[in-house]
C-alpha cells in the first residue's frame, strides 16, 4: 500500500515538474495524473485496498478550441496577405492615401498623378493665354514629361508587385507541402506512439502546432475514424487519408507566367480561400490589377484626347503634321512625349489656323479637357476617374485593415481561451508539487510506522 502510493505521489511530482519545464512553451498543453485505486487485496474479512495508482497521464486540452483556431489562424493570414499587398500597391503609387476622403486633392500628400494632370492642364491653360510663348511651351512640355515619368514608374512598380506576390505563391505552395508532409508523420507517430507506450502526448502538442501552421497557408478540415487515425482536406481535396499523405498540392502556371494551385493526384485546381496563399493571390489578381487597368484606362484615354486634338493643329510656322502626336505610346507602360516637340517646342501645334500662329483655340481646348467627361472614363474627367480609382482602391485597403483588426482580437480572445484550459498556472503547479511531497511523506512514514510494528511483533516472539 506504501508502496503504490510513494509510486503515484513520486510520478505526481514528475508531471507537476514537466509542467513547470514547459510553463513559456507556447505549444505544451498541461498535463494531470488520473489516480485511481489499486487492485483490492482478497482477504477473509472482505477486499482491503492496496493504495493507489497512476490510470493514466491525462493532457488538458479543448479540441473544440484548437479546431477553432485553426480555421481563425487561416482567416488571419489570408487578411495580412491580402493587406501586405494592398499596402506594397499603396506605395507603389508613391504617395499615402486618406482612406476617409473620396476627395483626390485631399488624398495626396506628394506628386503624383492627379497633380500630374492637373499640372499638364494648367501648362495648356497659360498656353491659351500665350500661345506663341516658347517658355509656356517649354512648362507645358517639362509637365508632360513629369507625368508621363510617373506614369511609367507606378506601372512598373505594379507590375513588378505582381511578380513579387507570384514568386511569394509558388514558395508557399512548397512551403505548404513541407508542412503537409510533417502533419502526416505526426500523425502516424502518435499511433506508433501509443501502440508502445500508451501517451503521445508531447506529439499531439507538436501535431496541433503543425496544424496551425498549416493553416496560416491553406484553409483545412480535419475528421478521424473509430481507430483515431486522421485525414486532412483542402478546400474539399483529400491528402491525407488515415495518417497516410496520400496528395501534395502542385504549382499550376497560367501562359501570363502565374502560379495557382492545385492536385497533384488529379489535376483538380485547389480554390483556396484562407491563409496566405489565398491573400496574395487575391491581392495579385485583384486589387493589384484593378488599380494598375484603371490607371492604364487613364493613360490611354489622355493619349488619345490630346494626340487627337494635336494633330488637327498649327504650329508657329504655319504647318500641320497630322502625324505629329503630342504623346508617344498606348498605355502607362510606354507614355511618352514626342520627342520632336521636346527638341523644338515651336513645333507644338496649338492654333487652328495656318496664318494665325497667335490663334489658342487648339490650346483651350486642350485646357478645357481636364474637366471635361470622356466616354471611356465612364463619363468621368480625368480627376475624378483617378480620384475614383484611388479611393476605391484605399476603401478596399481599409476594409481589409479593420477586418484584420477584428480578426486579430477574434484570434487573442480564442488564444486567451485556450491558454486559461491548458496553459501551465505556475502557482497551481508548485501547490500541486507541495500536495504530492506531502503524500509522499505520508507514504514512507507509514512504511516507517510499520517496519517499528514489525519489530515489536518480532520482539514478542522472542
Amino acid at each position: 500500500m506504501a508502496r503504490n502510493a510513494m509510486q503515484t505521489a513520486r510520478q505526481g511530482a514528475e508531471i507537476a515538474g514537466n509542467n513547470l519545464a514547459n510553463a513559456s512553451n507556447p505549444i505544451y498543453a498541461r498535463q494531470r495524473v488520473k489516480i485511481a485505486a489499486a487492485v483490492a487485496i482478497p482477504t477473509d474479512k472482505g477486499p482491503q485496498g492496496s493504495g493507489s495508482e497512476v490510470a493514466r497521464i491525462e493532457q488538458v486540452r479543448d479540441y473544440a478550441i484548437d479546431k477553432q483556431l485553426v480555421e481563425e489562424k487561416g482567416v488571419t493570414t489570408f487578411l495580412e496577405a491580402k493587406q501586405r499587398g494592398l499596402q506594397m500597391a499603396e506605395s507603389s503609387l508613391g504617395q499615402s492615401l486618406d482612406r476617409q476622403s473620396v476627395d483626390a486633392g485631399d488624398a495626396y500628400s506628394t506628386y503624383g498623378i492627379s497633380e500630374g494632370v492637373t499640372d499638364l492642364f494648367n501648362s495648356f491653360q497659360s498656353l491659351s493665354a500665350s500661345p506663341t510663348s516658347t517658355t509656356e511651351r517649354q512648362t507645358a512640355l517639362y509637365n508632360a514629361q513629369k507625368l508621363t515619368d510617373k506614369f511609367k514608374s507606378v506601372d512598373r512598380r505594379l507590375d513588378n508587385l505582381r511578380s513579387s506576390l507570384n514568386k511569394e505563391v509558388k514558395a508557399d505552395i512548397v512551403n505548404a507541402n513541407a508542412k503537409l508532409e510533417q502533419v502526416a508523420y505526426l500523425a502516424s507517430s502518435i499511433g506508433n506512439t501509443e501502440q508502445v507506450s500508451g501517451s503521445a502526448n508531447e506529439i499531439r502538442d507538436v501535431l496541433q502546432d503543425a496544424l496551425e501552421q498549416l493553416a496560416e497557408f491553406v484553409n483545412l478540415t480535419t475528421s478521424t475514424n473509430d481507430d483515431g487515425k486522421m485525414s486532412v482536406f483542402i478546400s474539399g481535396e483529400e491528402f491525407i487519408t488515415d495518417n497516410v499523405m496520400t496528395d501534395v498540392m502542385k504549382v499550376v502556371t497560367d501562359t501570363n507566367g502565374y502560379h495557382s494551385v492545385a492536385s497533384s493526384k488529379n489535376g483538380t485546381a485547389i480554390n483556396l480561400t484562407s491563409g496566405k496563399i489565398a491573400g496574395a493571390i487575391d491581392a495579385r489578381d485583384g486589387g493589384v490589377v484593378d488599380l494598375r487597368e484603371s490607371l492604364n484606362t487613364l493613360a490611354s484615354e489622355l493619349i488619345t484626347q490630346v494626340n487627337a486634338l494635336h494633330t488637327t493643329g498649327y504650329d508657329l510656322s504655319g504647318n500641320n503634321d497630322n502625324t505629329l502626336n503630342f504623346f508617344t505610346g498606348t498605355g502607362a507602360a510606354n507614355i511618352g512625349v514626342n520627342a520632336t516637340l521636346i527638341t523644338d517646342p515651336r513645333k507644338m501645334q496649338l492654333s487652328s489656323s495656318a496664318t494665325e500662329v497667335g490663334d489658342n483655340t487648339i490650346a483651350r481646348a486642350l485646357a478645357d479637357k481636364l474637366n471635361s467627361p470622356s466616354t471611356n472614363l465612364n463619363n468621368m474627367s480625368y480627376s475624378e476617374h483617378y480620384g475614383n480609382t484611388v479611393s476605391s482602391f484605399g476603401q478596399e485597403l481599409s476594409l481589409v485593415n479593420v477586418q484584420l483588426n477584428d480578426q486579430k482580437a477574434v484570434q487573442n480572445m480564442l488564444q486567451k481561451q485556450r491558454d486559461s484550459v491548458q496553459g501551465v498556472s505556475i502557482d497551481e503547479e508548485v501547490a500541486n508539487l507541495v500536495i504530492f511531497q506531502r503524500a509522499f511523506q505520508a507514504s514512507a512514514r507509514l512504511i516507517s510506522t510499520m517496519n517499528t510494528l514489525m519489530g515489536d511483533v518480532i520482539n514478542m516472539q522472542r
